[in-house]
């Protein structure tokens, strides 16, 4: 029996004695332990989460990434000086447009197009231009926007690019032509690329897309290069690339030709008369002289435009808006040769007249 009077806290032979304050100490820092445990957990799961995320957003790419899917304006008729190519254009869209036909004869329609020839000729204009014959959507896939500082983002970002041409066809059901402008730098030949290998990878999403792993259907491929012996020869055999065209520079019936039509487009753009041309054959021959290429008298026809619209902002008083007339147009011709003249001399452009 226990004396009420005796201490509580008196100890007792073979017994473990705390006292309370060591009890509290003891489970103060207890609870401190677990509180720092805890602490050190929901970081390591915050870390983890982190990089989860990270891993997520490496495999589906760059969402920054902005490639747009479009519908073209532009038509064959717009396209100047080329008949022949236009001709032989018509070929590969048979593929397109009379895919049966193909396979009534056993035979595979052409899988992709690849244009080449010198820079200016109106490579990205034809593949517009198709796009619009074909009635199909548009997407243009730049290289600047693929290309990725981090290892594997950059296939994995055209990887997406391909998937959203897919997924356009898809959902709308009209085919998507995907074109590649200066291919030579996308497309390069295997074992030629530095660091780490980014091209050869990108390649290989290519080669697989084009070999149908993964359903192609619905995608038109295209592609323009200024060096066709660049590009990685995988890419041009049978069922690839398959359909080669080359795009020359005009002759001088085809300068003339470019030169009436590319002023029809601005006319018809600006819905009134813009161009007092009466010496057509003399100015398309100076082009020609000069070694003008459709881009080249595109700017000329912009230079001369930008000239009346700086007289009209400098004259306000004058009623009558200038017009484009052939000694406008023989001035920033000369003026533009110069120009194109120095840039080839000093390496980089001194004036534009």
């Amino acid at each position: 029996m226990t004396n009420k009077d005796e201490d509580p806290n008196k100890k007792i032979p073979g017994e473990f004695y705390i006292s309370s304050d060591e009890k509290d100490r003891i489970i103060d820092k207890f609870v401190s332990e677990l509180l720092l445990q805890s602490e050190i957990i929901k970081k390591q799961r915050n870390a983890i989460d982190h990089y989860r995320k990270k891993l997520e957003e490496k495999e589906a790419g760059d969402p920054s990434i902005e490639i747009v899917v479009s519908q073209e304006e532009t038509s064959y008729n717009d396209v100047g000086g080329l008949d022949d190519v236009l001709y032989k254009i018509k070929h590969f869209e048979y593929g397109m447009t009379h895919a049966g036909t193909y396979t009534h004869f056993g035979e595979t329609p052409p899988k992709g197009l690849l244009m080449y020839g010198p820079p200016g000729c109106g490579k990205t204009m034809i593949a517009k231009a198709m796009s619009n014959e074909l009635g199909c959507w548009f997407l243009e896939i730049p290289l600047s926007t693929i290309i990725s500082e981090y290892v594997g983002k950059a296939e994995k970002n055209l990887n997406n690019a391909l998937k959203m041409a897919k997924k356009t066809y898809e959902d709308s059901g009209t085919k998507v032509m995907v074109f590649v402008d200066e291919a030579e730098q996308m497309f390069r030949k295997k074992g030629r690329n530095v660091g780490h290998e980014v091209i050869d990878r990108c390649v290989n999403v290519w080669l697989r897309t084009m070999d149908g792993m993964g359903s192609n259907e619905g995608l038109i491929f295209v592609a323009a290069t200024n060096y066709l012996e660049s590009i990685e020869p995988a890419l041009l055999r049978a069922g690839r690339f398959d359909y080669l065209i080359e795009i020359p520079k005009p002759t001088l019936a085809g300068v003339e030709d470019i030169f009436v039509k590319q002023m029809g487009v601005r006319e018809r753009k600006a819905e009134r008369q813009i161009y007092c041309v009466s010496e057509i054959e003399n100015i398309s021959g100076r082009m020609y002289d000069v070694g003008m290429t459709g881009a080249d008298i595109t700017e000329v026809l912009k230079r001369a435009s930008l000239q009346c619209i700086r007289d009209c902002i400098e004259n306000p008083i004058v009623k009558d808006i200038p017009t484009v007339t052939d000694s406008l147009l023989m001035k920033v011709i000369n003026d533009y040769d110069r120009v194109q003249k120095q840039k080839r001399k000093f390496g980089f452009d001194v004036g534009n007249g």
